[in-house]
Parts: C-alpha cells; structure tokens; sequence
C-alpha cells in the first residue's frame, strides 16, 4: 500500500496513477487526494477504500463487469497472504486490509446484502462463482454454437447468484419468477427456454461437484411445475412449449409480397418454401439443389432424426423450384447465402426476415418458426391426421405405435394431404417481371 500513498509537507495523500488506455475515458493521468493525517500507519488504513475506488473506475472504464467485487477478491487473496500480528497490540497488513475491506464494503452505495456480500467474498465466506467459469467452458465438447449458448446461459446465471454459497432451493425459485416476469430491460423467457438455461446450469453445477466446490447431495437447477403454467398462460397460448405464435395464412401472403415489393427474391422464395413445405429456416437454407425436383424435397440435414424426410412439392411450388434449380449457382436450391461462424446459411437471410416482419408491424413471437405452425394449423383444419401433419414438417410422432414402428406415410399421402393447404392471396403469388 506505500507505494500508494505519498507524504507532502507534513500530510499524507493517497496517489493512483492511471493506465494510458483509459486516461482519455477518466479524464487525468494521476488520482490525487488527501488524507488528512500526519501517521503513516493511519494513512494507509484511509488510503485502501480510495484506491479502491480508483481502481473501480479503471476496471469500469475498460469494460469490468463488476469492478466491486473485482476489489473484493483482490482484497481477499491479500489478507490470505498476509501475515497475522504476532503482537496484539500492533496492527498487522491482515489486519489494515481486514479494516480496509470493512471500510470499502460500507461505501458502496447499493443494498446492504450488496455490502454484505462484498465483505463475505472479501474475508473469505462466500465464493465467486466466475472463478470457475472460464475452467468449465474450457471442457465443453459440444457443437460451437450449443458451446456458445452453453456459455451465454450459465454466463447469466453467474451475474445472478455470483456466489455458489447464494445458490439454493428458495433463490432458484425467485430466479424463476424474475426470468418468467422479464424486465423493461430484457424480454421474458419461454418455457423452453428456461429448460435450456437450467440444462446449461447443471452441467456448471455438476462441474463445482466435482472439483469439490458444490455439495453433492444437491441439484438446485430443477425447474418448478409454476414456470410450464405460468409462460403457458403468459405467452397466451397452450400450443408448444417454445412460444412462439402461428402466423394468420393472410399475414404469410402479406409477409410475400412485402418481400416481393421490396425485390428481395432470395427471401420471398423462401418465405414460398416455408408455407408450403413447414419447413425449419436451416432446413430450407441447406436444400441442396441435386436433392430437389419438381417433385420432392429431400431435406438432409435436420436438427432432429425425424426431421430428415421427403416433402412433396406442393402444386403451388413446382415452377419455383424448377426456376431455382436452374438458376443454382453453387449447388444449393437457394443460391448465394453465406455461412455463419456455426457452418448456416440461414443467418443473414433470417435476419432480412426478422426486419421484413418487424416493419409489418408483427409482434416479437412471431417469427419464421411462426410459418412452420401456420402450416401445422392449416393442415389440422383440413383433418390431417397428428401422425401424417408430423411426417410432413419432420415432428416426432405423437403415438407410440407409429413413431416406434411405422415407417412414415407415403409420398403419395403426404402429397395428398397437403395439396389441400391454400392461402387467401389476392392476386397471383409471382414475382413482378
């Protein structure tokens, strides 16, 4: 700490000279400021919460999520370090830096838990849950864009609790509640999505077992039966667990020709593709022009084993894919979409979509997804049975018997089933020449 503190005259003052990345941001090149003593000893004691807070704005200005508790842990492995006084009646570093911690733990103007809980991490009560992070993301062996949401989840679980000690039964549940409730800041979390975030939370959690940080009789990310109900009743809807809303059949005609007006012919073929086929946005994307015919449309790659089928070309669709098959490029059905970092074509376009559908004025559940229920929905209305609906769009079957032993229906049949799906367009669905 000395090195922290400077003499002038007779007075001590506490000096910080600030980093030259953020001098520009803080505004100076040195933090300056008296601290009204002639002792040392006193000095450094008075000193520890301002440098403190000193280093709180740098850390604030390069980016630190929570510079606070960055000072906690440094002020923790100090006072591990430090050694004890042997003489009671003298002050040991431990001790200046026990004080100093108690001293900056009382000026953080938040809650008292917020203070408690920096002096907890501070002398060692509780323990961060970001210092095991970065070490769990590392044994991730999934695909890299589940790593990613992987990390993003659990990310959002440990700016929430920050310590393991705060992780139980009745904090998981007001957990809940707050991610269902959402926030002027962020939208509220569907069912499916909670299920994802506490998946993700187990895994860390089930990391902390076993490396000896968590108790191995507990497992506090099971999610209650209020949160199905409850983003059931408020998504406004019984129908799927992932939230989103089926689009009226009108809206898709008007989704297609607002593409059309805007010329944007790559996304109005697949807003085409989508209402006729029910098909996943990748699915779509990823249609290699040689498994394709006026025809059939031989889906291949699929998020999910029942998603890999055959769909019929429904009547409306022939000329289009006829047209872009003979227009290919680069061997896929729809040309000239890029890759994402996660090896999909869809991003970009889906993208264009969202933007489409936004300055319709459609609300944030419903999205391209939406199009795939609009089918489902058309086809239920029509008498499709469940089983034929879902070899159609690729679901998994409803029925035990046929998703364990039937071999799926007939191109014939699903051919059949959907050429009874019609959409109210107002004039001819066609690109103008």
């Amino acid at each position: 700490m000395s090195k922290n503190i400077e003499r002038r005259g007779n007075t001590w003052f506490a000096t910080l000279h600030v980093p030259e990345d953020v001098r520009h941001i803080i505004g100076k090149s040195k933090f300056f400021k008296t601290l009204k003593t002639t002792d040392k000893r006193i000095a450094e004691t008075r000193a520890a919460p301002i440098i403190a807070s000193w280093k709180a704005q740098i850390q604030a200005a390069r980016g630190a999520s929570d510079p606070f508790l960055e000072e906690a842990l440094r002020l923790r492995r100090v006072i591990e370090t430090a050694p004890a006084g042997a003489d009671p009646g003298h002050y040991s570093q431990h001790d200046l830096e026990l004080e100093a911690a108690q001293q900056i733990a009382n000026q953080i103007t938040k809650e008292e838990a917020d203070r408690k809980l920096f002096l907890d991490i501070a002398i060692g009560n509780q323990t961060l849950l970001s210092n095991f992070y970065d070490e769990w993301a590392t044994h991730l062996t999934q695909a890299p864009k589940t790593i990613d949401q992987m990390k993003k989840d659990v990310k959002l679980m440990v700016d929430h609790f920050k310590t393991i000690e705060r992780i139980d039964k009745a904090a998981v549940l007001e957990w809940v509640r707050e991610l269902m409730a959402g926030s002027p800041e962020r939208k509220s979390y569907t069912y499916s999505s909670l299920e994802r975030i506490f998946t993700f939370s187990r895994s860390f959690w089930g990391y902390l077992q076993d490396i000896g940080k968590a108790d191995l009789e507990r497992q506090p990310f099971t999610l209650p039966n209020f949160a199905k109900r409850g983003t059931a009743k408020s998504n406004g809807t019984s129908k799927g667990r992932d939230g989103w809303i089926p689009f009226e059949p009108a809206e898709v005609v008007a989704l297609l020709n607002a593409a059309i007006e805007k010329r944007d012919h790559q996304l109005a073929d697949l807003i085409r593709l989508g209402m006729y086929t029910g098909g996943r946005i990748e699915e779509l994307c990823s249609l290699k022009a040689d498994d394709c015919s006026e025809a059939v449309l031989k889906i291949t790659d699929s998020k999910t084993e029942a998603g890999l089928r055959e769909v019929p070309v429904h009547s409306m669709l022939v000329d289009v894919v006829k047209r872009l098959k003979e227009a290919s490029t680069d061997g896929y059905l729809i040309s000239g979409l890029s890759f994402n970092k996660y090896n999909d074509r869809s991003n970009a376009i889906g993208k264009r979509f969202g933007r489409l559908k936004k300055s319709l004025g459609f609300p944030d559940k419903k999205v391209f997804h939406s199009i795939r229920k609009t089918l489902v929905t058309l086809l239920e209305n029509e008498g499709i049975s469940e089983n034929l609906a879902a070899d159609i769009v690729g679901h998994e079957k409803p029925r035990i018997t046929y998703g364990l032993y039937s071999g799926g229906a007939t191109l014939a049949v699903k051919k059949e089933a959907l050429e009874r799906v019609r959409y109210p367009f107002p004039f001819s669905p066609k690109d103008p020449d």
